[in-house]
């Protein structure tokens, strides 16, 4: 799939976590092999503007939002967003009515979040979108 500038898309970074995080990113210009973005936000960009030279092949667009219940329970696998990107962690617990304790995939962090910032996994397949695992 090919962007044009001021798409709004999602980057795939290594860095952060093995299993990779999502960072939200506009194309500000590109070729279809490889596209310069700009980030919307960053952990270390108090008035920064981060820009970046990646593959297509970590490039995807955003993904739709889903209305998903919040009826989470422990050993789910979603997506959480954390430090400005979005990466696959494990339900552990419900601690209350808005907050769950989650651990990163390959990683021994675990912390609280709100349920606002979790979300269903999603994988860009041939041109579409696929729901993974839970969806109501």
């Amino acid at each position: 799939m090919r962007f044009k500038k001021g798409t709004k898309v999602e980057v795939l970074s290594k860095k952060e976590v093995p299993s990779g995080s999502w960072h939200c990113a506009e194309i500000i210009s590109g070729n279809g092999h490889n596209y310069k973005v700009r980030y919307e936000a960053y952990s270390n960009a108090v008035d920064k503007t981060i820009v970046e030279m990646v593959s297509r092949k970590a490039v995807r667009p955003c993904p739709p939002a889903l209305v998903v219940s919040d009826n989470w329970v422990p050993g789910d696998v979603v997506e959480v967003f954390d430090n400005f990107s979005w990466k696959m962690a494990t339900i552990l617990a419900i601690l209350e009515k808005k907050y769950v304790l989650v651990r990163l995939l390959g990683s021994s962090l675990e912390f609280r979040v709100s349920k606002f910032y979790i979300r269903v996994r999603q994988s860009w397949q041939d041109n579409e979108w696929v729901v993974i695992g839970k969806f109501w």
